[in-house]
């Protein structure tokens, strides 16, 4: 029995395809945030075929791939979640297909093999590289304590959507925003529910969104909204709205979620080294700190769609933690109006 070689070639997320790579060498990047759009996969032996899936954002796991044929998309901004790798052929059974993918939030995720999962399902996760090696049946690669695949699970009871209430004694801010276009977008939607604990984040969105859309109309903004229903929104639509109505700025609302349901606390991100994306998100922050007292996770700078393809000013708000309980219980006990008006201090800080 003879070796075998694996040939692999990914597309990355600002970079492109970024050539031939094998057995066991990483195909794509660590460290840059920049998803895997795109696989292929061969081997060189007329004896031995792989085939392969995926489950790509938008989509789900697609239909089967063949030896070097394209898995993803290229140009539409979606991410490669997990992949599913199988060997084929005559001498299939004298080889093992081992692969592993290093994942947003997880890092390097655990040797999958003969058509197992990598990755991640439901998280929202992209994957930003993989490795992948055929070995001779005879040797096994070292399994460590890492899984090699997370799948968001249906909560057993449907958890109660929260509602909008009064402020806990809330200063008014001041600011006039007239002739101001805000466009603000709401994070999930539909099918695609975000971070869950117990309360769901696209539901947490809904409700501060229109709360803040309010505050900004009656200060004499024009306010833009991608979603006002539990509906879902394409990721690559949501910029579009905002960059056709001609935005000032334009808000991403959204709530955090962890697998340690006592991560509390508050982030905004903006797209790197933007001078007014620092500004406004960092204004944002300051008026989420003040409002809402939680720990302050500070400001992210990463080319998250949001703030990477919108032509304004943009800025993305983790006020709290859909998964964490305490978080959840001051959402529903004046937490969203605080947080609305936290945010709209920033948005008002921002324009004068």
């Amino acid at each position: 029995m003879g070796n075998a070689n694996v040939i692999y070639d990914g597309h990355v997320q600002d970079i492109g395809n970024i050539g031939l790579f094998q057995n066991g060498e990483l195909c794509g990047t660590y460290g840059k945030s920049k998803r895997l759009e795109a696989l292929s996969i061969k081997t060189d032996s007329d004896q031995l075929g792989i085939e392969y899936e995926g489950q790509i954002q938008n989509f789900g796991w697609t239909d089967v791939k063949r030896n070097g044929e394209l898995l993803g998309t290229i140009g539409q901004g979606l991410r490669l979640e997990a992949v599913k790798i199988r060997l084929t052929g005559e001498t299939s059974n004298e080889f093992d297909v081992y692969y592993g993918v290093h994942a947003e939030n997880y890092g390097d995720m655990n040797w999958a093999m003969n058509g197992e999962p990598a990755g991640t399902e439901g998280l929202g996760l992209r994957i930003e590289g993989i490795k992948i090696i055929i070995v001779p049946k005879s040797v096994k690669l070292a399994v460590g304590d890492i899984r090699n695949f997370a799948k968001a699970e249906p909560k057993p009871k449907p958890k109660p959507k929260p509602k909008p209430v009064e402020p806990l004694a809330p200063a008014a801010p001041v600011g006039n925003l007239s002739g101001k276009v805000i466009c603000i977008k709401l994070g999930h939607g539909g099918s695609d529910p975000g971070a869950c604990g117990d309360l769901r984040e696209s539901d947490m969105n809904l409700t501060v969104s229109l709360r803040l859309g309010q505050l900004l109309a009656e200060r004499g903004a024009r306010v833009v909204y991608t979603r006002t229903t539990d509906d879902h929104v394409y990721l690559s639509d949501r910029p579009t709205i905002a960059n056709n109505a001609g935005a000032d700025i334009f808000v991403s609302i959204h709530h955090n979620g962890s697998r340690d349901p006592s991560s509390p606390g508050t982030c905004a991100i903006c797209y790197p080294d933007s001078d007014a994306g620092i500004r406004l998100a960092t204004l944002c922050l300051n008026g989420l700190y003040n409002r809402l007292g939680l720990q302050q996770r500070g400001l992210i700078q990463r080319d998250d769609s949001d703030v990477t393809y919108t032509d304004m000013t943009a800025v993305i708000t983790e006020a709290s933690f859909a998964s964490c309980p305490t978080d959840c219980a001051l959402f529903n006990n004046g937490g969203a109006e605080l947080e609305a008006l936290g945010i709209l201090d920033g948005i008002l800080a921002y324009f004068r």
